[in-house]
């Protein structure tokens, strides 16, 4: 079982990360607020859009780490390096991402100083700015006595890149949205600021990832089996589920969707899926739905690419860092209770 303080700590950070979806939201859709909204465009949206998507899943993975269960009389430092490394990469991509809003107000003033809603924006900002430096505190304090030594040179290297970062950002040419080209450039100059400095920041917090760890296969099976063992008379779910996954014709799509034997399946199925869901979203949040399917298979295939293209970097960046999929080519999950 994980302490009470790392408990807490997964707590604190998954309420952070909902506060930061809703600040995003209400400043991008509130019809008071999104007038005055500074950091509407991209770069800055964009890297409000994964930054928001990042926080919510490592804050969600932080939070059934420290409440899953364990095998009784097991180690757990491992799992606890992950969930305190979890918890910091979600406050840190709420921090980088609020570091870009900032910049974007800072460079056009014009937009929301001495207008009422652009002082009410301005407070929410510092509202969640000043709850993010609470919770990352609070972490810093809790995990003094892990004993994690930063690589040599970690820091000044992480520094710098978020130095650079910052003034890409502060100095990026937005007269290049005007092109579609340039647009989609845009968006991925976006996704490069959030996800290599969260990058250079967790290598420099915690350079070396846990050697012996349980991945998100091993939670997501302890999840399952903890229900399966609470569910009641519903257990027949648990086990027609299990006998269809057990059907032998789909052994070569369950292998194909093992992360463990066949890294970026998994990654570019979700983008693919997340950025469905995204032009579906942009399709009936217009009012109007799927009345051209010409132009909304337009649309979806944006939203895919990018969408993939973020999922595969912060993939191939943060993955191993989180301890997400162990790699093992002789693996053979079984999601049958214990």
């Amino acid at each position: 079982m994980m302490s009470k303080r790392l408990r807490v700590a997964a707590c604190l950070t998954a309420v952070l990360a909902v506060l930061f979806y809703l600040f995003f939201q209400v400043s991008k859709h509130n019809v008071a607020l999104s007038p005055v909204n500074a950091f509407a465009n991209d770069p800055y949206d964009s890297v409000g859009s994964f930054g928001v998507q990042f926080a919510l899943f490592t804050a969600l993975l932080t939070l059934v780490r420290a409440f899953r269960p364990y095998q009784a009389n097991k180690a757990l430092d491992g799992q606890q390096l992950l969930v305190v490394r979890g918890a910091w990469l979600s406050c840190l991509s709420v921090a980088v991402t609020l570091v870009a809003d900032v910049v974007a107000m800072i460079r056009h003033p014009a937009v929301w100083v001495d207008l009422p809603a652009g002082y009410i924006l301005a407070a929410l900002l510092g509202g969640v700015a000043l709850f993010t430096v609470l919770v990352g505190w609070l972490l810093h304090y809790w995990i003094r006595t892990m004993h994690v030594s930063p690589a040599k040179h970690a820091w000044s290297i992480a520094i710098g890149l978020c130095i650079v970062s910052v003034l890409v950002l502060a100095l990026y040419p937005e007269s290049w949205r005007q092109s579609i080209g340039g647009e989609l450039f845009t968006v991925l100059v976006g996704i490069a600021f959030l996800f290599v400095p969260l990058w250079a920041l967790e290598n420099a917090i915690f350079p070396a990832p846990a050697v012996d760890f349980e991945d998100c296969i091993d939670d997501l099976a302890s999840v399952y089996r903890w229900v399966k063992a609470h569910i009641g008379p519903f257990v027949i779910c648990c086990n027609l589920l299990e006998k269809i996954f057990g059907w032998p014709f789909l052994y070569p799509v369950r292998d194909w969707l093992n992360p463990r034997k066949h890294t970026w399946n998994v990654a570019i199925l979700l983008g693919i899926v997340i950025g469905i869901g995204l032009a579906l979203g942009e399709a009936f949040g217009e009012g109007g739905g799927i009345q051209q399917v010409g132009r909304f298979a337009l649309i979806a295939s944006i939203f895919i690419g990018l969408e993939c293209v973020g999922v595969l970097l912060g993939y191939s960046l943060l993955a191993k860092p989180i301890g997400l999929f162990r790699h093992d080519t002789n693996d053979t999950t079984s999601w049958r209770a214990s």
